[in-house]
């Protein structure tokens, strides 16, 4: 007698499950399409990396050249960009990002490259793009720099100045695009 009323609930709650798990997936596709499409100008001091006042880390690199890098070799100031090849937004934002590099003062231009391998066209091609502009580091996409600046989004963009002997983020995002090269320190 009870066996049938067992079988109605295990197939009940089979079902429950089944459209759980698809109005999951539902979700997880709505957030990645909306997070997708981030650019600079969506980047707020909080997010994406290292807000303006906070001391950036410690950190060893190797430019793209064979360079070692530490943050004693940073120019003051510097505008500081990071790019990931397999971003569609980096793409879009790097004409813009080369432009602010170009403007920089002083050449003080650091472009980190995070992810992708060398030889692949989209990682080649950033790395070509911002090699002009100053010193470039081609790094995995938790490397020495992504860890010392904290990025956790790209495009990530933000003008740095040394103070008492450590790198001080000054500005973020969109405020580092928008400065007119006239105005930056």
């Amino acid at each position: 007698m009870t066996m049938p009323y067992l079988i109605a609930a295990v197939v009940l709650l089979g079902a429950l499950c089944l459209l759980d798990l698809l109005l999951t997936v539902g979700v997880i596709r709505r957030l990645r399409t909306q997070q997708g499409a981030r650019t600079l100008r969506d980047q707020a001091p909080d997010d994406g990396m290292l807000p303006p006042r906070a001391i950036v880390g410690d950190f060893a690199a190797t430019t793209v050249d064979g360079r070692s890098l530490t943050p004693a070799d940073l120019r003051s100031p510097a505008v500081v960009a990071f790019l990931n090849p397999g971003c569609a937004p980096c793409h879009e934002e790097l004409p813009r990002v080369a432009a602010a590099l170009a403007a920089a003062p002083g050449n003080g231009v650091l472009a980190v490259v995070a992810g992708g391998e060398p030889g692949e066209d989209d990682t080649d091609l950033m790395l070509r793009e911002l090699s002009p502009y100053g010193t470039v580091v081609h790094e995995g996409i938790s490397g020495p720099l992504t860890e010392a600046f904290k990025v956790r989004a790209f495009p990530a963009l933000c003008r740095v100045r040394r103070a008492g002997g450590q790198l001080v983020v000054e500005s973020v995002g969109e405020q580092v695009l928008s400065a007119s090269p006239a105005l930056l320190p």
